[in-house]
């Protein structure tokens, strides 16, 4: 009787992949190979069970999402035999390295692998020029890079952004100069206030600028968050005023061929103050004849208040005015004497009780160490992530210098390369404190004298204490209508609080803001 030969059925796993977003989007390549797959599965006879494509993923990674799905699928059906088909071997990696330790994941677990353009054999010879395929995508792919590398620097180096464009700022499309930056509404605005804002001291510390940016973000519906770290990106970033730099590729600073939301000259001051080089001083026109001027907002139209003196015919008038044309109350004249009573109404209305000082020092000091432990952990973590990649590089160079291999030695010296850029972009991520303990305790202590006697500071002769009273009490600038005064203001969280606790009010309750009474006439 002849005996019946028992072929073991094959299960066939199609793997394609692309290397970037732009044929993934245009539906360049995954869709044809997938197709020459499943040609090939069906010509040779395998059940097909499922396709892993990688979208957009390079071929130097070994931990590839569809890759990784693909090895798992395995896992997971161990009585079933597998064939991998994929179209090219460039498709399967385009790194000697990751080539290797891929095909030996999948013929370890007695997977059959298929190559539309190379028939896998056992045999030395074969396997010699599988590794000169595979040494040849990858000197392809460095070859590729280093094309694309000197096409971005030479577009730098010709004025030009050549990579995605910071929050504020977006690429468009030209006929004389290709792709080009311009503002990015409403971030483009919201930042250059911010930045402007930080210059002129009207608002101090970052953490202010990152306070502005979120109320600015809420008023424009965006949910974006802020952090410290990326206000001082926002601050550090010459994009803003127009320059182009990128010190990794050895393009230093220069004139950019885009407009820049800021001033140079905005953008040195600010340099200079996060430096610690020089202090910047306020604008001209915060004046203290006016320290209501650019912080009120007219309730007609929503736009600062302007101040100025007012000639009559035996002397001048301080007054407050809106300008905008489009406003009801256009050229409508407030006087100095009474819009300033009512606003020192609204600070005494908030008057801390007795006794809470001592809670407010305590909050603040429980706040900046809680902070400091922040910053602490931030920099142990980029610490921990740095000496990773140190350890990586050290045992790289030791293999470097323990084979005679030149491929093997090519291959090393470029994954560490690789880590060397990846330790440069992790070390901007340093978070440094902004203020000393010393710096903090001063800082606090005005801080609890404006909580005391607010009028103090406001009646001072020094503007930045009078701006400290207002972003210190006010969530937002308070609005004033030319007919009924201040209408209801926002205070801030902690300013509701501590008044709160000296009050009968208790602190559980939301109190968003409080309507005073105010004069109805001049």
């Amino acid at each position: 009787m002849p005996k019946t030969e028992n072929v073991e059925q094959l299960y066939s796993l199609i793997y394609c992949r692309v290397s970037s977003k732009r044929q993934v989007l245009e539906g360049n390549g995954l869709d044809s190979q997938e197709k020459r797959c499943h040609d090939r599965s069906n010509a040779k006879g395998y059940i097909f069970e499922k396709s892993f494509p990688d979208e957009g993923i390079s071929g130097s990674l070994f931990d590839r999402p569809a890759m990784q799905r693909l090895i798992a699928y395995i896992d997971a059906h161990p009585n079933k035999q597998f064939v991998v088909i994929f179209d090219d071997l460039k498709r399967f990696a385009r790194d000697y390295v990751v080539h290797i330790k891929i095909k030996a994941e999948l013929v370890n677990r007695g997977v059959k692998l298929e190559c539309l353009n190379f028939n896998f054999e056992d045999s030395d010879e074969n396997e010699f020029i599988e590794g000169i395929l595979a040494l040849h995508g990858e000197l392809e792919r460095k070859q590729n890079r280093t094309q694309v590398i000197q096409k971005q620097k030479a577009r730098l180096e010709r004025g030009f952004w050549a990579f995605c464009p910071p929050i504020g700022l977006k690429t468009v499309k030209t006929k004389e100069d290709g792709k080009v930056l311009v503002p990015a509404e409403p971030y483009a605005t919201i930042f250059k206030e911010a930045i402007e804002g930080y210059e002129t001291n009207i608002l101090v510390t970052q953490d202010e600028v990152r306070q502005f940016i979120e109320r600015k973000y809420r008023e424009q519906g965006v949910t974006r968050q802020v952090s410290i770290h990326g206000v001082q990106e926002t601050l550090r970033n010459p994009l803003y005023a127009g320059y182009i730099e990128y010190k990794p590729w050895g393009v230093e600073r220069r004139v950019g061929r885009h407009k820049g939301i800021i001033s140079k000259e905005t953008f040195q001051n600010v340099q200079d103050k996060l430096l610690g080089r020089t202090k910047v001083h306020l604008r001209k026109d915060y004046s203290l004849d006016f320290p209501l001027r650019s912080w009120a907002v007219c309730a007609g139209c929503g736009n600062p208040y302007t101040g100025s003196w007012v000639g009559g015919r035996t002397r001048r008038y301080p007054t407050y005015a809106c300008n905008h044309r489009e406003c009801p109350y256009h050229f409508k004249s407030v006087q100095k004497g009474r819009i300033e009573p009512e606003f020192e109404n609204l600070l005494k209305s908030k008057r801390i009780g007795e006794g809470v000082d001592g809670l407010a020092k305590a909050i603040f000091m429980d706040a900046w160490e809680d902070g400091k432990g922040a910053v602490l952990e931030d920099t142990k973590a980029v610490e921990s992530q740095l000496l990773a990649i140190d350890e990586q590089i050290g045992n790289l160079a030791k293999r470097v210098g323990a084979t005679d291999n030149q491929v093997l030695v090519e291959v090393y010296e470029a994954q560490i390369s690789k880590l060397a850029e990846e330790r440069k972009g992790i070390e901007p991520k340093q978070v440094e404190p902004q203020f000393t303990d010393e710096q903090f305790g001063t800082a606090l202590d005005s801080v609890l004298q404006a909580l005391e006697n607010p009028l103090l500071l406001w009646k001072s002769e020094n503007m930045e204490d009078i701006r400290t009273i207002q972003y210190m009490y006010f969530d937002e600038p308070p609005r004033y209508d030319y007919v009924n005064g201040f209408g209801t203001v926002k205070y801030s969280d902690a300013i509701n609080l501590f008044s709160a606790f000296g009050s009968d009010k208790t602190p559980s309750v939301e109190t968003e803001g409080n309507e005073p009474s105010s004069a109805k006439s001049d």
